[in-house]
């Protein structure tokens, strides 16, 4: 996509080059991690379907979005409040872009591709100059999200509002088609007096939703994108957690999965015996995100959990019964992140096109979600979202079936006191 009011592009190839030498490899989190070797990747081989490039190609445009995370970090840090973010160009070959304010102008370009730089990146990104900074969009998200509950309020659709990096602007979405209240209209009226260009205003199809309900089952080891039910109610399970205090083994679902049901949550084997997980340890669905786990009662029955995916064979993957997951971090704008959900039928990738996502769902205003075009259905609550062997969230709602939402998975396992149990 083309960023507004952006003025010139530049490539890093020249730049970078020289820069190399002068940074080495960060060992932060964020930093890319290594991906772990054996066949091809199920995400690399459905993104090169769906782009009609080369498998290499694929893994290439891959290898560049797994450094985002840490360029993002790096360069925030080295540019300040010149800094305007980071976000994949899938209109551009999956490029990397890095925004700078114009003020900055070259060495601020320098500053950014250092940071790229720094990260072991060597290609695949670009400055962009733009007119407003990241602090600038992270004050105007805050502001409307904290005045989105009210307005929406006995409204009888819901406004939502996240971060567009690659419009260098604050979307503010309505639904199509519906009336708007008196208390909505105002706030949007207030959002363009007070912002300007630094809002745009985008649209989605249907109403956010809970994705739980009254697919797929795994035997041993447990591991993420199963079916789990309890008290009539089904989800997905996510990813495999442990405790940061005791070192017990929790799977992670929605938050409002536990609050539909505390348990026990159960699954089955494939032979259609029923196996029980465990009951909700702790669950939270407010302002603060959207996130569950539940103890895993009995570990050696299952096997030990396991720090894999199953993903199903669909329009864009691959099946792989253990897909590993190697690591955990945050997604950014335009990065390509695919999900197991135990009742569309199929794991599914898409795009990331919103991010600090405020919306409101089953009655719930939360905050700091993210947004992308990968499909779900009801009872897809839960599931993992993926790329690249990294666990990025957790799929928690929709506006419709291929314009979702998930809570970060880094905030979830913050609040849960858990980590992502990585291979």
């Amino acid at each position: 996509m083309t960023v507004r009011n952006a003025t010139r592009r530049v490539s890093v190839l020249a730049l970078v080059v020289g820069l190399l030498g002068l940074f080495g490899l960060g060992s932060s989190p964020v930093e890319a991690a290594a991906l772990p070797v054996g066949r091809p990747d199920a995400i690399a081989i459905g993104l090169a379907h769906d782009r009609g490039i080369s498998l290499s190609e694929a893994q290439r445009r891959l290898g560049w979005q797994a450094h985002a995370p840490g360029v993002s970090q790096r360069a925030s840090a080295a540019l300040g409040r010149s800094f305007a973010g980071v976000w994949i160009d899938t209109a551009d070959s999956d490029r990397m872009k890095i925004g700078v304010t114009s003020a900055a102008g070259a060495g601020g370009a320098r500053t950014a591709l250092s940071a790229a730089a720094a990260t072991g990146l060597s290609d695949g990104v670009d400055v962009v100059f733009v007119k407003h900074s990241m602090a600038q969009l992270d004050a105007a998200n805050r502001w409307l999200g904290d005045r989105l509950a009210a307005a929406d309020a006995g409204a009888r659709s819901s406004l939502a509002v996240g971060e567009r990096t690659d419009e260098n602007a604050v979307e503010l979405d309505v639904p199509a088609g519906a009336a708007l209240s008196n208390a909505q209209s105002a706030l949007i009226q207030a959002a363009r007096s007070r912002f300007g260009d630094a809002l745009v205003m985008g649209t989605y199809a249907g109403q956010p939703t809970p994705r739980s309900c009254v697919y797929p089952f795994c035997d041993p080891p447990l591991r993420g994108g199963i079916r789990i039910t309890s008290n009539g109610f089904g989800c997905t399970g996510a990813f495999i957690a442990q405790s940061r205090v005791d070192s017990k083994f929790y799977q992670f679902t929605a938050g409002h999965c536990g609050q539909a049901s505390l348990g026990p949550w159960a699954t089955l084997f494939t032979d259609g015996s029923g196996h029980l997980v465990g009951p909700i340890h702790h669950w939270e669905w407010n302002a603060g995100g959207d996130e569950a786990i539940m103890l895993v009662n009995n570990p050696v029955g299952w096997q030990l959990p396991s720090a894999t995916v199953e993903v199903t064979a669909g329009p864009n993957t691959t099946a792989d019964l253990q897909y590993a997951i190697s690591s955990e971090n945050f997604s950014v704008l335009g990065q390509r992140i695919c999900t197991t959900g135990a009742f569309l039928g199929f794991s599914s990738c898409g795009t990331v096109t919103e991010l600090e996502l405020t919306t409101t769902y089953g009655g719930v205003t939360v905050n700091h979600l993210g947004r992308g075009s990968f499909c779900g259905v009801g009872g897809d609550s839960g599931a993992p979202m993926y790329a690249s062997h990294v666990a990025f969230g957790l799929q928690v709602a929709g506006f419709s079936e291929c314009d979702s939402i998930y809570q970060g998975i880094l905030a979830a396992a913050s609040v849960l006191n858990v980590n992502v149990l990585n291979q």
